[in-house]
């Protein structure tokens, strides 16, 4: 009986508050992403090049600085130019065209044939074995001239290098079968119009290996030829002796073993070419010491666009070596046209590209719209952070929360710390119709533990909040009953129901110097999931409804499962269960984690996005599918601002569950619209809205 008599009396309460708008201090809170970074250049340059191109890293120009060159099946030779950080002033050269063999035979190479200090372009016939030369000179490339015939053909592959040590490259080319197997034979370069002398320079080295370089690893100026070998990572050098390649032996071994590709370049710019292996995004170095590639195994270069990122994204088609700078060497992952270029001169540290453009070097096809700001940036940039705070303080968002949930990096934790000084900054410099900030932060690395190792990580976690964020910002932390706030993320509610059981434990210390929330893998609408901090909102109606807090996403897809924002439906669904139920907090997830796709802050997406999932519509459209970058800012403002001040902005748009009408907000009526509605969200509100709202018409 006294159960019934309390639902009869909440229910009383809700339908007072409905009709009466009875509204409370409120607080509304948006997640926030510290792990975007942005602190140099990677991109060079964009849209250059395409599938089953050739490409080069190549100086043409004789400058010292290796520019981008791409050969393509067309005949066609294209270069932009490195002005030491960008390829600039893309543009094609000439068009190589062929009488016999088909053009998309022909097969492209690059290298110094006369010795000036430019790199040349020179095609190669496999069927009839001839040579064409087109020299570089000042304005790009001359025509070219054919330099040898008949040798090579039918040859396995073939190379560019001076073998001999004159200064100019040779042709060198392999065969791998037939009566010529295991062969290596050279032309020499006279430097002005030929190829000659075709000599056997090695006539069984390299057969069986799966790849085949060349490089001058003992530094004598002559190039030597490299063999690889994948199953067992061993690496056999037969060194020039400007005459033949001689002295075979194995230079190192278990290095790069069955990883997916081998380069080979002098990293180190010590004279002396060095060993490299590409695997899935991570470049690893084994640096020459003149007689083998040393025991030390260099974690040089990582992250530079791996394969199969969420949605699809290709492996980079091809993976380079170069040095674009004029000093120091790049590695360089070509991916869809774009250039990713990371250098890395130190031998004692690793150059992480997530570190250097989250965005690029994750795939990331969202483009921020932030006024002042239309690109993507550095989450820890002050200015940009200047920028966003007051977009989601004028939104009527009182704190912020830091996602930490993927444990203690200084890469996301240093950039919630300096959005933190920017909280701070904006409350100690208040003007009158503003309002303090705060900030709060959520952890996560306890899911999927053991619960005596979750209890144990749950109050590690805790203090690093509370060393790290509470204790040097107290001023500027959110509060919630008395205490700092702090969200942990765990797998399910039982996971958060046996840390509870730990909550009176001595071992709890800083665990309870908090007020403690919970995130979960999805939460629903059903009594357990009440009051939690997200994380993923499924369906339409599965907001959980809460007294204290209740959560709104537009959308989600992290590669496995997602929610389609359906044009905005899912998102203005979730708020009207909020307006209808007046929980005392709002917090949406989230301002800018586009990873998820959860993001609400103004952004494009290019229609050949390659990063989400074709079967759900995540990019910024209004309800008739117009692009519309701010449309999902714009709704969250409006929503916000009539939850928290109850205000409606003069222009916007409602709409009553159940009913098909929409309605424009001006200051003395709801207008009806007879026409369809672009570029503008349509607020979703319960029925009754209209007669029952008391509240203030504010202007945009």
């Amino acid at each position: 009986m006294k159960n019934l008599i309390w639902i009869f009396l909440g229910i009383i309460i809700q339908e007072f508050c409905l009709l009466n708008h009875v509204f409370a201090q409120k607080n509304s809170g948006v997640f926030y992403s510290t792990l975007f970074a942005k602190t140099g250049p990677y991109k060079r340059i964009s849209g250059f090049g395409a599938v089953n191109d050739t490409y080069f890293l190549r100086d043409i120009n004789g400058d010292g600085k290796d520019d981008a060159v791409v050969y393509n099946h067309s005949g066609e030779w294209r270069s932009a130019i490195s002005d030491g950080i960008y390829f600039v002033n893309p543009k094609n050269y000439f068009t190589f065209h062929s009488s016999s063999t088909p053009i998309s035979e022909i097969k492209g190479l690059m290298g110094d044939i006369n010795g000036d200090g430019r790199q040349d372009a020179v095609n190669f016939d496999p069927v009839l074995g001839n040579w064409f030369v087109a020299l570089a000179n000042d304005i790009g490339f001359m025509a070219p001239t054919l330099w040898c015939s008949s040798n090579g053909a039918g040859s396995s592959e073939q190379f560019l290098a001076d073998v001999n040590g004159d200064g100019k490259d040779d042709a060198v080319y392999f065969y791998q079968n037939g009566i010529n197997a295991g062969k290596w034979y050279v032309c020499l370069s006279n430097g002005s119009n030929a190829f000659r002398n075709a000599a056997i320079w090695n006539n069984s080295f390299g057969q069986n290996a799966v790849q085949r370089l060349v490089g001058d690893v003992n530094g004598d100026g002559k190039m030597d030829i490299i063999c690889f070998t994948k199953s067992t990572g061993v690496w056999t050098v037969a060194l020039s002796s400007g005459s033949a390649f001689i002295g075979e032996s194995v230079w190192r071994t278990n290095f790069g073993t069955d990883k997916e590709l081998a380069l080979v370049y002098d990293v180190d710019k010590n004279g002396k070419t060095d060993i490299v292996y590409y695997d899935n995004g991570d470049w690893w170095v084994s640096y020459s010491t003149g007689s083998s590639f040393g025991d030390y195994a260099h974690r040089w270069v990582v992250s530079n666009r791996t394969k199969n990122p969420k949605g699809g994204l290709p492996a980079p088609e091809a993976k380079l070596l170069g040095c674009i700078s004029g000093k120091t060497t790049f590695a360089c992952a070509i991916s869809l046209g774009d250039w990713l270029c990371l250098d890395n001169n130190n031998k004692n540290e690793t150059v992480d590209a997530a570190l250097v453009d989250t965005w690029e070097s994750w795939g990331n096809d969202y483009i921020p719209q932030i006024e002042g700001c239309k690109d993507t940036y550095d989450s820890g940039d002050p200015s940009v952070n200047d920028i966003q705070l007051k977009m989601i303080h004028d939104a009527g968002f009182t704190y912020i929360m830091f996602d930490i949930t993927n444990g203690g990096h200084a890469w996301v934790n240093n950039r919630a710390k300096s959005f933190a000084q920017r909280i701070r900054n904006w409350n100690a410099n208040l003007k009158a119709d503003q309002h303090k900030m705060y900030f709060c932060v959520s952890m996560g690395m306890s899911r999927g533990l053991a619960p005596e190792l979750a209890i144990q990580r749950l109050e590690a976690e805790s203090k690093t909040a509370w060393d790290e964020y509470y204790t040097p910002y107290q001023d500027c932390y959110y509060q919630m009953k008395g205490k700092p706030f702090l969200v942990h993320f765990v797998w399910e509610p039982e996971n958060s129901d046996a840390a509870k059981i730990y909550s009176g434990s001595t071992a709890m210390t800083y665990f309870n110097k908090f007020t403690i929330r919970w995130m979960y893998n999805q939460i629903i609408d059903k009594p357990k999931y009440a009051n939690a901090y997200g994380w993923p909102i499924m369906n339409k109606s599965g907001n959980p409804i809460g007294d204290e807090v209740m959560d709104v996403s537009p959308g989600f897809w992290n590669g496995a499962v997602g929610a389609g924002r359906d044009g905005g439906e899912l998102y203005r669904s979730h708020w009207l269960r909020v307006i209808k139920y007046q929980p005392q907090s709002v917090w949406v997830n989230s301002f800018n984690e586009t990873w998820e796709h959860t993001s609400i802050e103004p952004s494009y997406i290019p229609p050949s996005s390659t990063i989400d999932n074709p079967s759900l519509i995540s990019t910024w459209t209004d309800l008739n599918g117009e692009r519309a970058d701010d449309f999902y800012w714009n709704m969250t403002k409006q929503y916000n601002r009539l939850f928290m001040y109850n205000e409606l902005t003069e222009g916007a748009y409602i709409q009553e569950e159940g009913d098909n009408h929409i309605y424009k907000i001006t200051p003395k009526k709801f207008e009806l619209q007879t026409r369809r509605i672009y570029k503008a969200p349509v607020l979703l509100l319960y029925s009754g809205f209209m007669k029952q709202f008391k509240g203030k018409i504010i202007s945009k």
